[in-house]
């Protein structure tokens, strides 16, 4: 049943793409000549350079101006203020992101999310937005809908790229004091610019701290105080013409403390002597290389980088150090990428991921090394991507197609502190290919634009879900992944018109998305035991309607 359903859904779509296409000729004679501007320039939604307009594929951008006059101290305040989705902040510093019906994993690894962050291209490392650093953002770019095709596991709600500055413009400098409300303080240097034809860079450094925050109703959230540092920056060097290199980075640590109720029955209010809090970290490192080779008709992008998150809970009763557990997530990966103009309205885009990430997980229980509740895992993860952009009839018609290999071998590991009574090391592996079509027409002069898109968007199972074997003694259970599982699946597909006028922007979307195998965590017995395990159980179906106006009063 669900095979004739999806079926019938791509055949739907199919007919949509059709009647698109079909309006091509009239786009044409309707649009003699092509007067828009370029707008902005996007790069996550094709993964390469490209007006915003020409991508058929549900894009928002937030730029430097909006992000400085949002006030946001966080990534989602930002977002909250000038996208569609849901944004949440949880005590702790923890603040996940929502985009149609999915979200990120606040609490550790990115790739358990369904929406993925970015920065400048690759994976941040992290799905928690507290912890991004907003001082270096040149704009925010967002997709709306899967996009697997292209970024993989993780991005069945969308992504978020997260575009750092990188120097433009004359030489220069600032420093900067903010004082606001609940004694936040925030002290800011940063500097940058070309300093000559080949080098230009921009680097921050940025330290604010907040005490507890005061409820109308509840009075002082006694430990809710935030302390931040972070620091980074991007360096280009650019020897040619045609060749270009950047070396950038970010560091941020961040700590916060948990408040507790005092009474959790009428929760009156909140206990002053509660010692609960945490340390986060999350940083990263990466070299870029841009070439243009054979006339500019081929463009080589390559990226190595490593990322490092750490997320570090101090729980104990009297002595928050009694009870700990840290988990850090290390990963090195390589995302070669090949565009090849191949006519002027023919463009092929494709390329190759190798990934390797390590989880480590720590405890410690009344002073002691202990087991923590999550084992350590490794995931290995290589890809293979291809797109091809269609940009006919005087690129009043634009079509893309893409599709991505995915191959994933996890292994459940030891911790690094802690004796497990029974402990089995298991590596699963498995594949997915994720496929993505989008199509776009445009009329009057580019000022209306009719889309459809549809797309598979895929997460994958984490590695305990798929080759845990352990006995954790604390609560009695042993862990039994299951290698059956198959990666939670979305296809989506949906319908948009876009209206560009002198100072109004109206952008319609209409969605339609089913979500298939979602992993869920069982409770069995087997022969005495108690068994924890998971297994693929639940469908949904989601859809909804987006709507941004834009009204630019004046300057």
């Amino acid at each position: 049943m669900q095979n004739n359903e999806q079926h019938y859904l791509k055949k739907q779509y199919v007919v949509g793409a059709l009647a698109l296409l079909a309006l091509a000729p009239a786009a044409a004679l309707a649009a003699p000549t092509v007067t828009q501007e370029a707008e902005d320039m996007v790069v996550t939604a094709s993964r390469a350079e490209r007006r915003a307009i020409d991508v058929p594929i549900t894009t928002e951008v937030i730029g430097e101006e909006s992000i400085q006059l949002s006030g946001a101290i966080e990534l989602g305040d930002v977002l909250s203020k000038r996208m569609t989705g849901h944004f949440h902040k949880y005590n702790g510093l923890l603040s996940p992101i929502g985009m149609r019906g999915f979200r990120t994993e606040s609490h550790g690894t990115d790739l358990s999310g369904h929406v993925l962050i970015l920065i400048d291209g690759h994976r941040v490392g992290t799905g928690n937005a507290a912890k991004i650093n907003m001082d270096r953002l040149e704009r925010i770019e967002s997709i709306k809908g899967p996009s697997s095709a292209l970024y993989g596991s993780a991005a069945m709600g969308g992504v978020v790229n997260l575009i750092t500055k990188k120097g433009d413009g004359p030489l220069g400098g600032s420093l900067g004091l903010e004082y606001g409300s609940f004694d936040f303080i925030k002290g800011q240097a940063t500097a940058g610019g070309e300093v000559n034809d080949k080098f230009r860079f921009f680097a921050s450094v940025s330290a604010d701290t907040m005490d507890d925050y005061k409820d109308p109703t509840y009075g002082r959230v006694y430990n809710t105080e935030v302390d931040k540092a972070t620091f980074g920056g991007n360096f280009i060097f650019t020897p040619s013409e045609n060749h270009e290199f950047r070396l950038g980075g970010n560091y941020a640590n961040l700590e916060s403390e948990s408040p507790s109720w005092l009474n959790y029955v009428t929760y009156s209010a909140y206990d002053p002597n509660a010692v609960s809090n945490n340390d986060k970290s999350t940083g990263y490192a990466d070299l870029e290389y841009n070439g243009d080779y054979f006339g500019g008709a081929l463009h080589w992008r390559g990226l190595l980088y490593y990322l490092h998150d750490k997320n570090h809970w101090f729980s104990g009763a009297v002595d928050a150090k009694s009870n700990q557990t840290k988990y850090i997530d290390k990963t090195l990966g390589t995302d070669q990428q090949f565009t090849w103009k191949m006519s002027e309205w023919n463009t092929l885009l494709g390329g190759f991921l190798v990934e390797s990430m390590e989880k480590e997980s720590y405890g410690i229980s009344n002073y002691m090394p202990s087991v923590p509740y999550t084992p350590g895992m490794d995931y290995d993860n290589q890809a293979l991507f291809i797109q091809d952009s269609l940009d006919l009839w005087d690129n009043r018609v634009n079509i893309v197609a893409a599709g991505r290999y995915d191959r994933f071998e996890v292994t459940t590991k030891r911790a690094k502190t802690g004796t497990y009574d029974d402990f089995t090391e298991r590596s699963e592996d498995y594949s997915h290919f994720s496929p993505k079509l989008g199509a776009g027409v445009k009329f009057f002069d580019e000022r209306l634009r009719l889309r459809g898109n549809l797309g598979q968007g895929f997460k994958s199972p984490t590695a305990d879900q798929l080759s845990a074997d352990y006995y954790y003694s604390q609560n009695d259970t042993r862990f039994v992944g299951n290698p059956n599982l198959d990666p939670e699946t979305s296809l989506t597909y949906g319908f948009g018109a876009d209206v560009f006028l002198d100072a109004f922007t109206v952008k319609v979307d209409w969605y339609h998305t089913d979500y298939e195998d979602k992993i869920v965590q069982l409770a069995e017995t087997r022969g005495g035991e108690n068994v924890s395990t998971y297994d693929n159980h639940g469908d949904a179906t989601i859809g909804g309607l987006d709507l941004l106006v834009e009204w630019q009063i004046d300057r």
